[in-house]
């Protein structure tokens, strides 16, 4: 009878770890819109999504991207590991305004970190150029719309 309340109780923090794990990896799509374009992008949230963003990751199209969300403003570096293409990155406020831009930034600089000149709360990757291509300079307008599930 105890073994049987320990076999269950173990079978259920087995099932709620393998729940946490798989929530930790799940990603929804977003809309985000700056400099007149849209882009498609997966959001980051959790942990290790945050840590992970594009590494590994196929090359962007010209329309997509991976926006960050963080939990308050601060100071966030980010690095280029395990990444296979070369990006822009795009720090933006609380009030959704860019504070910094580092373009093309390449795989190759890891492990260099690149952080903003002031904290910001979100960050944007989209693909090598588009910043200049948009011609965004700091203090432009970003717009961050909330979609459906990647993973559904």
């Amino acid at each position: 009878m105890k073994s049987d309340k320990i076999a269950i109780i173990f079978i259920l923090v087995a099932v709620f770890i393998i729940i946490v794990v798989l929530l930790s990896n799940f990603t929804y799509r977003a809309r985000v819109v700056v400099g007149g374009a849209v882009f498609n992008v997966d959001v980051a949230e959790t942990k290790y999504l945050l840590e992970k963003g594009l590494s590994g990751h196929k090359p962007l199209t010209k329309d997509e991207g991976m926006f960050f969300v963080f939990q308050k403003p601060d100071n966030y570096g980010f690095w280029m590991k395990d990444m296979l293409f070369p990006i822009d990155i795009i720090w933006i406020s609380s009030d959704f305004k860019i504070t910094h831009i580092e373009k093309s930034v390449l795989p190759e600089t890891y492990p260099k970190v690149f952080y903003p000149e002031i904290d910001s709360m979100y960050v944007l990757e989209i693909s090598a150029g588009s910043s200049d291509a948009l011609n965004l300079k700091i203090g432009d307008s970003v717009q961050f719309f909330r979609k459906t599930s990647k993973n559904s």
